[in-house]
């Protein structure tokens, strides 16, 4: 019985090979079909000099031929192209010294906020390693959905040479896990980032991880933001309540933050909505930020602007980060660190602020907001001086204050040098 079975299906195959199935090779091999909507193939080379029929002239082309996992390899080049990621892949670029490849996109007139040199419209896992996303009058990265996205030794160079606003973000990741059915992932390492708008804005029910990244702005002397994070925003609905968890860690953020008309006048600000409760932790960990060129009128508000959510702001070094041009805007007054609001109706930040480097500050290295009536352990900060803080301090260096209707931090005991650097957890 097992060998006539055999033998039927020897002879099924037999009678394949000789009625020349199409998909049938040389000698009448049967082969997979690489063509889009196909089989896919689990790596594509993309190289647009090449004549071999299995290799992707373009960046979309070889995300058409790539099968559900596989990676797309993309040889040296600047390829003049908005793609639109829909399954799960690795980008990656390959050549080692031999060149970079660019992404590019340049348009002649601003566009709107979801437009993007690179869109990921799929919730499966997508990894983008090793390649220049160049994004001028666009942005850079899109991904507005419960995307799985990590984003590795990347750089985004972006302009916006047009009137406000803004739409220039190196990456944006919102997510309404209500439509969407599942919480977005983001991580952002290794990677360089200078836009004119913002370098990282996250919204809306994300988990994301930004570590050892460089973010800063373009154009000399007019930063951009560096980190927003905000339950809603980017064009995308999320509905009251939307859980944001993000940790930003070990970055260097250079020229954070302009206040300048549709810019974002924070390095890095955390806001909150009106009515929504406070949901979800933003760490704030082991960052330097500093400022060292300004064009006139381009000073920042604050360096840290955290109206919301719960966390941890510590072991970070910001040092003449805001200068004597600084001025007011309407959630925030010049601070290094400004906590809670000035008029919206949000419930007090629950967050540490201890073991940071504050110093070289202007107005204020650490300010409470007039809404903000928890009290904020502010203690084993070094503030530049051995006496530590002014204001409502005892000391010379940068000031601790206090708006009308706020609560005063404790900042005993408090660092009599630097700290931030040190590993230390008690002082």
């Amino acid at each position: 019985m097992n060998r006539q079975r055999w033998t039927v299906a020897v002879l099924a195959t037999v009678v394949t090979w000789a009625c020349g199935d199409p998909a049938a090779g040389p000698g009448g091999a049967l082969r997979p079909s690489f063509a889009a909507g196909g089989v896919g193939r689990p790596s594509v080379l993309v190289n647009p000099n090449s004549d071999d029929n299995g290799t992707a002239k373009t960046i979309q082309e070889g995300i058409e031929m790539v099968a559900e996992g596989g990676k797309v390899m993309v040889v040296p080049g600047t390829y003049v192209e908005p793609i639109v990621i829909d399954k799960g892949l690795t980008l990656e670029g390959v050549g080692g010294g031999s060149g970079t490849v660019i992404i590019e996109q340049v348009f002649a007139a601003p566009t709107t906020a979801s437009d993007a040199v690179v869109r990921v419209t799929t919730q499966d896992p997508v990894a983008i390693r090793n390649l220049t996303v160049h994004h001028v009058g666009l942005r850079g990265l899109n991904a507005f959905t419960a995307a799985g996205l990590t984003i590795e030794q990347v750089s985004f160079a972006g302009e916006f040479p047009f009137a406000p606003p803004i739409f220039n973000n190196g990456v944006s990741v919102v997510n309404n896990a209500g439509q969407s059915g599942g919480r977005a992932r983001l991580t952002v390492r290794e990677t360089q980032i200078h836009t004119d708008g913002i370098g990282v804005s996250i919204g809306g029910d994300v988990d994301a991880v930004v570590e050892r990244n460089v973010i800063g702005g373009s154009t000399p002397g007019v930063p951009g933001g560096c980190v927003f994070v905000s339950p809603t925003g980017q064009g995308v609905t999320v509905p009251a309540g939307a859980e944001t968890n993000v940790d930003i860690l070990n970055n260097e953020f250079e020229q954070c933050g302009t206040n300048l008309t549709g810019r974002l006048a924070n390095g890095i600000q955390v806001v909150g909505t009106v009515g929504a409760a406070t949901t979800g932790t933003v760490n704030i960990v082991g960052n330097t930020m500093r400022n060292t060129i300004r064009a006139a009128g381009t000073c920042n508000t604050a360096g840290i602007n955290y109206q919301f959510y719960s966390g941890r702001i510590e072991h970070n070094t910001i040092t003449n980060v805001v200068q004597s041009c600084a001025t007011d805007v309407a959630q925030a007054r010049p601070a290094a660190i400004w906590l809670g609001s000035r008029t919206l109706a949000l419930p007090p930040v629950q967050v540490t602020v201890r073991f940071n480097d504050v110093q070289g500050n202007s107005f204020a290295g650490l300010r409470i907001g007039n809404t903000q009536t928890a009290v904020i352990d502010a203690s084993c900060n070094y503030w530049g001086s051995a006496s530590g803080p002014s204001g409502v301090g005892p000391g010379t260096g940068d000031a601790i204050v206090v708006e009308p209707g706020g609560t005063a931090p404790g900042f005993a005991p408090f660092a009599a040098a630097p700290i931030a650097r040190t590993g230390a957890t008690a002082c």
